[in-house]
């Protein structure tokens, strides 16, 4: 990955980089000109997916990108199978939303 320094706009080279969470690593840089010598970390963190992995890790969770929601959906909703449903034992235990309501009593 490449990084500039902050202070001289110079590039600079990776020291040193550890895993903090499954999601996040913290890299340590320092400074290519030898006349500013910074050395400073810089974090870097997966944020959200844009493409959906074939191996997903359950614990691991990433909201999806805005673009990508609506075609998975999509997708999604073209695989499942289209039936109707009728109980068998039951009625229906609710009435139709736009149906008049009886009067209690």
């Amino acid at each position: 990955m490449r990084m500039m320094c902050p202070h001289c706009k110079q590039s600079a080279y990776t020291r040193h980089s550890g895993q903090l969470t499954t999601t996040s690593r913290e890299t340590i840089f320092h400074c290519r000109n030898y006349e500013c010598g910074h050395v400073f970390s810089a974090v870097t963190e997966i944020n959200r997916t844009i493409s959906p992995s074939a191996t997903p890790d359950p614990s691991v969770v990433l909201p999806l990108s805005s673009h990508i929601k609506r075609a998975l959906l999509q997708q999604q909703l073209q695989a499942m199978p289209a039936v109707d449903y009728r109980p068998r034992h039951a009625g229906f235990m609710t009435g139709d939303l736009f149906e008049a309501m009886p009067a209690a009593g």
